[in-house]
């Protein structure tokens, strides 16, 4: 299965014209090559457990996270898997081929998002218009639903920090499609998890588990590249052209006093959890980044039957010990997908694990 090249280009988008020196809290460039080696190896534990070689996306999704997870996951291992203690190249040869088969069954027109994160096929557009419930947006209203998303967003940084965001913020579409003989554009913002009772007493969380955005828009263009969160309109105005939407808060429609007080929860949660962040010493900092970067798979390694949550091996791993230096320089500007292929590793990868036999 030939992936990386599309996967390249997918993702030097998220890294093109910038630098990766501004992650917080920690650089994890640097910190997951001190473990990640054994997380991966216990993915492909879970793998083999349930025989996901021979199982297809529709019959196993229910047990994965949303695709720019995915791809973010991708992502992380090829980058850093040449500074792994260990390189156990069939068990990370076996996971990123799951997950790239993965993505390109779950996203067959853009499976690496170069342009568009297409994560329902026409049918299920169809599917998800007819069942919600659309109200005529004014300029109010899309002023509204952008203090949603950025406090949404605020309170993901906080919960997941700027490691595994895109696990709990996904952005899907751009969809084209017609209502009431009107075209439109829509993207679905989804929040799939503001309550993660397993990381953060309920002090730091939503009320709310999972969020679900659905924007409409005439005359707006967007591009998504590599994860959704990082959409970006490239022609008009979406505070303008935004014609219809509809909220809902764990399957139920919310009216507008309902999101305007779910604003006021989210901005409120995720200045508590800021603050909670800063007070945190390096290795209590350290701990939690790797609790949040397991959760990310839970489903998976419950249903295998293998404990989600770090092991004795990866804590001593860190414990007490510095970030490694070097690996990836942070002060590169990203400019090509040839630069980005050589400074994150990529022909490397492919060369040391993808096309071993």
């Amino acid at each position: 299965m030939k992936w990386i090249d599309e996967f390249a280009k997918g993702s030097f988008g998220l890294f093109a014209g910038n630098t990766i020196a501004n992650f917080q809290p920690i650089d994890f460039y640097r910190f997951f090559p001190m473990w990640y080696d054994i997380w991966v190896g216990r993915i492909a534990k879970c793998i083999r457990a349930l025989d996901l070689q021979n199982k297809s996306f529709k019959e196993i999704k229910h047990l994965l996270p949303t695709p720019s997870n995915m791809r973010a996951m991708l992502i992380k291992i090829i980058a850093t898997y040449p500074a792994w203690r260990e390189k156990k190249v069939k068990d990370t040869k076996l996971v990123t081929d799951f997950l790239a088969r993965m993505l390109i069954e779950c996203c067959p027109k853009d499976p690496f998002a170069i342009s568009t994160n297409p994560f329902h096929n026409e049918d299920e557009v169809k599917k998800i218009i007819s069942n919600i419930s659309l109200s005529q947006s004014e300029i109010e209203d899309a002023r509204l639903l952008g203090k949603l998303n950025t406090a949404a967003g605020s309170l993901v940084h906080g919960i997941y920090n700027d490691v595994v965001t895109d696990f709990a913020w996904d952005v899907y579409g751009p969809y084209v499609l017609e209502k009431d003989e009107e075209q439109y554009t829509m993207l679905i913002r989804h929040f799939p998890d503001l309550n993660p009772k397993e990381l953060w007493p309920l002090e730091f969380l939503s009320r709310t588990k999972e969020l679900v955005i659905y924007n409409l828009y005439q005359g707006v263009t967007w591009e998504i590249s590599a994860v959704g969160c990082h959409t970006i309109s490239k022609i008009g105005n979406p505070v303008e052209g935004m014609k219809l939407f509809a909220v809902y808060g764990d399957g139920k429609l919310l009216s507008e006093t309902e999101i305007k007080n779910l604003v006021v929860e989210l901005s409120e949660k995720a200045e508590k959890i800021y603050k909670k962040i800063r007070s945190m010493n390096f290795e209590e900092l350290k701990e939690k980044v790797m609790l949040q970067v397991c959760y990310q798979l839970k489903k998976l390694f419950v249903e295998a039957a293998v404990d989600w949550k770090p092991t004795g091996e990866m804590i001593e791993r860190i414990k007490d010990r510095p970030l490694p230096k070097g690996l990836l320089p942070n002060d590169i500007m990203m400019t090509s997908v040839k630069q980005y292929r050589e400074v994150f590793n990529i022909q490397k990868f492919e060369d040391e694990v993808l096309n071993s036999r």
